[in-house]
């Protein structure tokens, strides 16, 4: 994600006014149109159109952000606003100058269609005709055709992302897994996750029951490299939370449960983890005889919230915080989580509240081990479990971005009988969920903090010696 891209900018925007508006009014008082119309002209005043033909349209596509925020939470958590969709009218292969009106015409002559023509010199596609099958820029010996593709088609890996007959972007939800990755290409903002921002607020407000964060261990860095995780804790406590839980409490009963089940299973010879929610629904819906190799340890996000809905008797909101716009279905599938946050919902938050992390003082984080809070980058979860696992054979298979992970499990299963147990440790996200489309920092950035805020030189070392 490009943190200072005009779609980042606008999209924080809304989210901090709308949470301004949700601190500041009554708490039984609904957002009214009069509402949403006020909030988007402040935030697109009177004067000359920025982003859209006019200021009018530019308001237009704000309100149904702030309808999207506002409205109560619905599956799916992915949406796209019709109205901020260009339509992206694009032909998918295109003749560029490198055609040099060969004689041969390869392309011509492998067009099942017979959509391709010479033209003065140039090979021309009829798109009235072609199919787009690509036949003919794979047979071009100069690659003079090119492919063209819109970023949320190419985004999608599971071809969830389609368009319809106005050319508009539409979300197929049944092959669709929240993974967010059209959300964060879309150069026209188009599309976003619905949120529960609004209600985390009402919540906090109410303070009906102890209010407890679960925060994941890819917050770090996320407010500034010399914002520590325990100042962010101290301001979560100010927002008024009653407790701030590590989710890598969760991670380290996770790899021990998960190296438990490779034991149990072990005659089977494949397992993938179960944490990463877009990885596993993207394997029950695309490769279904796969799931059964699905861990069935809970995420731990889950496993956190199971421990602090016992610690208070279920007389208790659990509100976990991380990286992750599929962290919101997957809290719809069981009692462990009410409500989910992105890093950049909570920023809003803070923003709105004139609460600055960096003006806070840190408050003590010792719910976890460098390995689980490890989990949040690529490699961490294998790390994790195989450190239970010294006495087994194993080859550990670490892969990211959801058409790699599919591919890996798929051949790693054609492989099951001729070698030892395979471990698939998959990731939605490029580099684990410190590349999560709701993150305010970069990988990179987010890697180094989360090595440092684990202690992965000195920590790691001393479990290595405790063993």
């Amino acid at each position: 994600m490009n943190p200072v891209s005009e779609v980042t900018k606008l999209r924080r925007a809304v989210l901090t006014r709308v949470a301004r508006w949700a601190l500041e009014k009554p708490l039984n008082e609904k957002t009214s149109e009069a509402d949403i119309t006020a909030m988007a002209k402040e935030i697109i005043p009177n004067g000359p159109a920025r982003y859209r033909c006019c200021i009018y349209k530019e308001r237009a596509i704000i309100e149904e952000r702030i309808h999207i925020i506002t409205d109560s939470y619905k599956e799916p958590s992915v949406k796209v606003i019709s109205e901020a969709c260009n339509g992206c009218s694009v032909n998918k292969y295109v003749v560029t100058d490198a055609c040099q009106n060969c004689v041969a015409h390869p392309c011509r002559n492998s067009c099942p269609k017979k959509a391709i023509s010479v033209i003065q010199n140039r090979a021309f596609i009829d798109h009235t005709v072609c199919i787009e099958c690509g036949k003919c820029a794979k047979a071009c010996p100069y690659h003079a055709i090119i492919e063209i593709t819109r970023p949320c088609e190419r985004a999608c890996a599971l071809k969830a992302v389609k368009i319809d007959d106005s050319r508009k972007a539409v979300i197929d939800s049944d092959r669709c897994v929240s993974c967010g990755m059209c959300v964060t290409v879309c150069p026209f903002g188009a599309i976003t996750d619905t949120s529960q921002m609004m209600d985390v607020i009402h919540s906090l407000r109410r303070k009906e029951v102890p209010q407890v964060a679960i925060v994941a261990p890819s917050l770090a860095g996320q407010f500034g490299a010399k914002v520590s995780v325990g100042q962010i804790k101290s301001a979560l406590l100010r927002l008024g939370f009653d407790l701030v839980v590590e989710a890598a409490l969760g991670a380290d009963i996770v790899a021990q449960q998960e190296a438990a089940e490779i034991r149990e299973h072990y005659h089977s010879k494949l397992m993938t983890n179960s944490c990463c929610p877009a990885h596993a629904q993207a394997i029950r819906k695309n490769s279904p005889d796969l799931a059964g190799n699905i861990s069935t340890t809970l995420s731990p996000m889950r496993v956190t919230g199971q421990l602090i809905k016992k610690k208070y008797d279920n007389k208790v909101t659990t509100i976990f915080i991380g990286p992750c716009i599929a962290k919101k279905s997957e809290a719809a599938q069981g009692p462990e989580i009410d409500l989910v946050l992105t890093f950049e919902e909570l920023n809003a938050i803070f923003l709105a509240a004139g609460i600055n992390p960096a003006d806070q003082i840190p408050a003590e984080m010792n719910d976890a081990s460098a390995y689980g809070r490890l989990f949040a980058r690529a490699g961490g979860v294998s790390n994790a479990v195989t450190r239970h696992l010294t006495d087994l054979s194993l080859d550990i298979i670490q892969v990211q971005g959801l058409a790699q992970c599919l591919a890996a499990l798929k051949s790693a299963a054609k492989k099951i009988g001729s070698g030892e147990f395979t471990f698939v440790e998959g990731m939605a996200c490029e580099g684990g969920c410190i590349g999560g489309p709701g993150t305010l920092v970069t990988p990179t950035v987010a890697t180094r903090a989360l090595e440092k805020y684990a202690g992965e030189t000195t920590s790691v070392k001393k479990s290595d010696d405790d063993k």
